[in-house]
């Protein structure tokens, strides 16, 4: 296809480290880049936030858990007696638009941290300081998201990977999915799902079809269409363009994408059909240029 050989030529120019790369558009392949075997699968990165937030919308439909609910609830084994009183007021819907009142993100990703402490759900809680009123000011957490992922185990009964096989990655034909776990053997939620670039389409097809695969309704639309809207008040200033329930808003403030780092995209267009798949390994800000020179002229096209 012209539109992504032209951007993959333009990348080359640049020296951007595209690695795989697929076009959906109306549940049709219409253009890929393989570079690498197609069945290996690579770090996601917090492309995994958006995956973890499709296990708060299935436990929510399974009336387990609720948008509302305070977090401090799902962790017994800590004492907040003895803690900030603000995150009594931390609910379930703050972690999902990073809107929790943290003064800072903490450690997470390649902090020295990540390799040296072991309970990181007591750190979350003893080391943060909640500044702000919850829902109001956004603050990007990686630690967020892990927590949302605890949040998940402690109403069902299971690790979140364990949790989604059965209700989101087999029915969608995703087979032994690979997520890292933390120290204390919970998913990371944050990041370190690993996926194929065939994997990551198929998830931008069942949430271009408002979570539904093959005419089966997985998780309802209400959830993903509240997700992948913008849901923080100050969003044009803090988020460029938006922010959902771990879903970025693209520019044109009608589509979404899950964003990971150093260049992993699902970015879907409901409007144009489209579904855009890219993994590479590029250290600069990819999304830019991917939005100018690939989705435009699709869009134009």
């Amino acid at each position: 296809m012209t539109v992504l050989n032209d951007f993959l030529q333009y990348s080359q120019i640049k020296h951007y480290r595209i690695i795989n790369a697929q076009i959906y558009q109306n549940d049709q392949l219409i253009a890929e880049k393989r570079a690498v075997d197609p069945i290996t699968r690579l770090n996601v990165y917090s492309v995994s936030k958006s995956i973890t937030s499709i296990g708060v919308g299935l436990a929510c439909q399974e009336n387990l858990l609720k948008l509302t609910a305070p977090i401090y609830q799902f962790f017994p084994q800590i004492n907040f007696s003895l803690l900030d009183p603000n995150i009594k007021k931390v609910t379930i819907r703050d972690l999902l638009t990073m809107t929790a009142g943290l003064k800072d993100p903490l450690f997470f990703a390649d902090d020295p941290e990540r390799y040296q402490v072991k309970d990181w759900i007591r750190y979350y809680f003893t080391h943060a300081e909640f500044v702000h009123e919850p829902g109001k000011d956004f603050l990007y957490s990686t630690f967020n998201s892990y927590i949302l992922s605890c949040i998940v185990e402690s109403a069902t009964g299971a690790t979140l990977v364990n949790y989604l096989k059965p209700r989101f990655f087999e029915p969608i034909g995703i087979g032994n999915p690979d997520w890292l776990s933390c120290p204390m053997g919970h998913t990371m939620g944050a990041h370190s799902l690993m996926l194929t670039i065939d994997e990551m389409s198929k998830i931008g097809l069942f949430l271009l079809h408002k979570g539904k695969w093959q005419g089966k309704q997985i998780l309802n639309s209400q959830y993903l269409e509240a997700a992948t809207s913008n849901q923080v008040p100050d969003a044009k200033g803090r988020t460029h363009f938006g922010y959902g329930y771990q879903y970025w808003i693209n520019p044109d403030y009608r589509s979404f994408r899950a964003d990971g780092k150093l260049g992993q995209f699902i970015i879907v267009l409901p409007q144009n059909q489209l579904v855009v798949s890219i993994q590479s390994l590029e250290q600069k800000k990819l999304f830019p240029e991917v939005w100018e020179h690939l989705i435009q002229p699709l869009v134009k096209g």
